[in-house]
C-alpha cells in the first residue's frame, strides 16, 4: 500500500497548481476532442445521427486511437524535454518508469489502430447497426488521458520541490550534500577527542 501511496502522491500537485492544471486540461485533453465533438454536432444536425451512433462512427474510423496516440506522443515529448532540461534530473525514477510505460502504450496503441482500421467500408457499414464498444480503443483513450495527467503532475513537481523533495530519488545530489555537510563539520573540528590540535 505504501508503494501505491507514493506512486499517487505526485497527483497532489494538481491542487497546488489548479489554475495551470485547468488550462492544461482544457487545451490538451478537451480541445484534442474538438473533431469528435464537431462530428457529433454535424452528424446530428445533417444526418440525423444520435450521439451514440456518431461516437460509434468515430470509433470505427479509429478517431480515439488517433487521439490516444497523439496524447501519448506529446506526453513522451514533455517527459524527454523535462529530463534533458533538468541536470541533474529530479524525480528520475517516476519519470523513467512513466517513459517506459508510455512508450509501450504508444506502441500497442499504434498496433491496435493499424489492425482496427484494416476493415473494409462494407464491414464498417454493417457494424454501425450493431452498437458495441471497442474495448481496446476505449482502454487506450483512458490510459492516454491518465498518463497525460500523471505526466503533468510529475513535470510540475520540480516547481514544488520543497513540498515533494521526499519523493526525489536523485541520490548523487543527496550524496554531494552529505559530503558537503561532512566537510563543513570537519572544517569546524579543530581538536580530536583526546584534545590534540588538528
Amino acid at each position: 500500500m505504501n508503494h501505491l501511496k507514493r506512486t499517487l502522491e505526485p497527483l497532489k500537485v494538481i491542487k497546488l497548481e489548479k489554475p495551470y492544471f485547468i488550462i492544461w486540461l482544457v487545451f490538451t485533453v478537451l480541445a484534442g476532442q474538438i473533431g469528435i465533438v464537431t462530428n457529433i454536432i454535424l452528424r446530428g444536425n445533417f444526418r440525423d445521427f444520435s450521439i451514440v451512433e456518431s461516437v460509434l462512427q468515430d470509433s470505427l474510423n479509429g478517431s480515439f486511437y488517433t487521439y490516444s496516440i497523439a496524447l501519448f506522443a506529446s506526453t513522451l515529448g514533455l517527459l524527454f524535454i523535462n529530463i534533458i532540461e533538468k541536470n541533474p534530473t529530479n524525480f528520475k525514477t517516476f519519470k523513467v518508469y512513466l517513459l517506459i510505460i508510455t512508450i509501450f502504450s504508444l506502441f500497442f496503441a499504434g498496433v491496435y489502430y493499424s489492425v482496427g482500421t484494416l476493415k473494409t467500408i462494407s464491414e464498417i457499414k454493417s457494424q454501425i447497426t450493431d452498437i458495441c464498444i471497442d474495448w481496446p480503443q476505449l482502454l487506450f483513450l483512458i490510459l492516454s488521458i491518465i498518463f497525460a495527467i500523471y505526466t503533468f503532475s510529475i513535470t510540475r513537481l520540480d516547481l514544488n520541490y520543497e513540498k515533494f523533495k521526499h519523493l526525489d530519488d536523485n541520490y548523487a545530489e543527496k550524496d554531494d550534500k552529505d559530503v558537503e555537510n561532512l566537510d563543513d563539520k570537519v572544517a569546524d573540528l579543530k581538536v580530536d577527542k583526546k584534545g590534540n590540535k588538528l
